[in-house]
């Protein structure tokens, strides 16, 4: 029986999944064939499963409900709440109109692929991959020969790489051709500094360069304690043992250590240790809530989830943004500090408009419109045909085309 991909937050109970449900460190959670209750959706969002098949009829597209009976009957498409109008207004001071048209009449020609040919793309392919290369270097220096780090010429680099964009959405951009290359580590750090960078710029205008430096670099290092986990196990593609899951989780540990031995500003080895808290609690290695969190580890952690579920991992594909964007704001709400995660998310989103992407009724489309309400629901135009996916619960898009 074919299965259809849902998200976490439209599963319902009685649904049967289509496959083997894992975390996101290839932990099994449920084997294919349960049936979903209350208790066991519950359990998935807690594990920050985003997405799983779930069995379905004839069309392809409708999820089966098992009933009393024991028996599958196509279930009604669940309805999906939109996140609260209070929460968006009153994180932004100059609200605008839900929906946004950002260039519906862009080229239509594949994005991507002609950003790739451009001398612009071709500098900061260049540039990136220099930056890549030093922070490998200064990562071994420090681990393997005991040498200090040197922040300027890793500073330098990063406003390098930043210097070959002409505004964040054009980096962004430029960051998602970059997907596919080897040194995925390192590639992840530089990622998640000039991610820390873009937020940091759109929350704070007026941020001092010395902070700036610190945040750069709080999101540059905050991984630098994954060099003392044993490489098999961050390279492993089957599941990992809960004694293997618990050694990766120690490398908060391993880079606070690290890092504050280097006479650095205090923020950064917090960062490195903070780095995956969450605002509910639920993070660890402390289980600190929002208040307790460094503002800059508040910060990195939006950066680090974000590049790290849109890229691909020894144990799976990346995760399509609109799929990472519906979940930061469902779950992200309460997970992550909403005054940071709500202006980068609709910056973030406006890099895919005049993108093709591929809907769940398999037809191709291009983002033309980014809704204000509901930022992972932009409105598709596929021919003649509009698709504002806020009113269309049933379509979704699976992937982005580049």
């Amino acid at each position: 029986m074919e299965g259809k991909r849902i998200l976490t937050t439209r599963a319902v109970a009685n649904m049967v999944t289509a496959e083997d449900v894992y975390t996101s460190d290839n932990r099994l959670i449920i084997p294919e064939n349960t049936v979903l209750t209350d208790e066991i959706i519950n359990a998935l969002k807690e594990y920050s499963v985003f997405a799983f098949r779930v069995k379905v009829g004839e069309d392809g597209r409708i999820p089966l409900i098992k009933d009393d009976e024991n028996s599958l009957n196509v279930s009604e498409e669940p309805e999906i709440i939109a996140p609260s109008d209070d929460i968006f207004l009153e994180t932004y001071e100059n609200p605008v109109s839900d929906i946004t048209d950002l260039g519906a009449n862009g080229e239509r020609d594949k994005y991507y692929r002609s950003l790739k040919e451009t001398e612009e793309f071709k500098a900061f392919h260049e540039e990136f991959i220099r930056s890549v290369d030093d922070i490998k270097d200064e990562f071994n220096s420090v681990i393997m020969r005991n040498k200090e780090l040197d922040t300027e010429r890793m500073l330098e680099d990063m406003y390098e790489v930043l210097g070959k964009g002409r505004n964040s959405i054009h980096i962004l951009d430029m960051l998602q051709c970059m997907r596919g290359y080897n040194d995925v580590t390192y590639m992840h750090c530089l990622n998640v500094a000039l991610l820390s960078n873009m937020i940091g710029s759109i929350v704070y205008p007026d941020i001092s360069e010395k902070d700036m430096d610190v945040l750069m670099l709080s999101g540059l290092l905050c991984d630098i304690g994954k060099m003392l986990v044993p490489e098999e196990v961050l390279m492993k593609k089957d599941r990992l043992t809960l004694p293997e899951y618990n050694l990766v989780k120690t490398h908060v540990y391993h880079g606070k250590n690290i890092l504050s031995g280097l006479g650095l500003d205090p923020r950064i080895p917090e960062v490195a240790m903070r780095h995956h808290e969450r605002c509910d609690g639920s993070g660890y290695p402390g289980g600190y809530k929002r208040n307790q969190i460094e503002e800059f580890a508040r910060i990195v952690a939006i950066a680090d989830t974000y590049d790290a579920m849109t890229s691909d991992r020894v144990y799976r594909a990346a995760i399509c943004p609109f799929d990472v964007i519906h979940m930061f704001e469902r779950e992200g709400l309460i997970k992550y500090d909403v005054q940071f995660l709500l202006p980068f998310l609709e910056k973030a989103v406006q890099a895919y408009v005049n993108t093709d992407v591929k809907l769940s009724t398999n037809e191709i489309g291009r983002v033309i419109m980014i809704n204000r309400k509901e930022f992972s629901r932009p409105v598709v135009q596929v021919g003649d045909s509009f698709y504002d996916l806020t009113e269309e619960k049933s379509v979704d898009i699976d992937e982005i085309l580049l």
